[in-house]
């Protein structure tokens, strides 16, 4: 019993970790932070179009749905970073969005939604540093994503 209680008095106490086995890590850390991150930025502005894209043939959709259960013309104006969804009879703004940051339609337009459900045709460039995507409303006020 004497013996293990002086052996134990000799050992050195080890809790925690040398400065060598954290600068280790941290390095370690830092490297994987440098192959991951600028992929990772690429994807954020791949998703950041593609959600921009979704969001304005959703509400180019719903502009068409709303004309037609209305029985009234509805109008579609974009700007460069927004677009709203106005009923020119009585000035009412029924939707308005601003795009995501970086997210920018290629110029400012409008296009008119009938009550019959046809609509004026027009192609909507969206684009970031990730690339662009058409969406394009037909007469027949049908949406298509390219």
């Amino acid at each position: 019993m004497l013996i293990a209680k002086i052996n134990r008095k000799n050992l050195p106490n080890r809790a925690g970790f040398t400065l060598v086995e954290v600068m280790i890590v941290i390095v370690l850390v830092g490297l994987l932070s440098a192959m991951v991150g600028p992929p990772m930025f690429g994807y954020l502005q791949a998703h950041r179009l593609q959600t921009g894209a979704d969001r304005l043939t959703t509400d180019l959709q719903y502009t068409r749905s709303q004309a037609i259960s209305r029985g009234r013309v509805l109008v579609m104006a974009t700007t460069v970073n927004s677009y709203s969804i106005t009923d020119p009879s009585d000035g009412t703004v029924l939707r308005q969005r601003n795009l995501d940051r970086g997210v920018a339609l290629a110029l400012a337009q409008q296009t008119n939604f009938y009550p019959w459900g046809m609509a004026d045709p027009c192609d909507f460039n969206i684009s970031n540093n990730a690339g662009a995507k058409q969406v394009s409303l037909l007469p027949t006020g049908i949406v298509e994503v390219q």
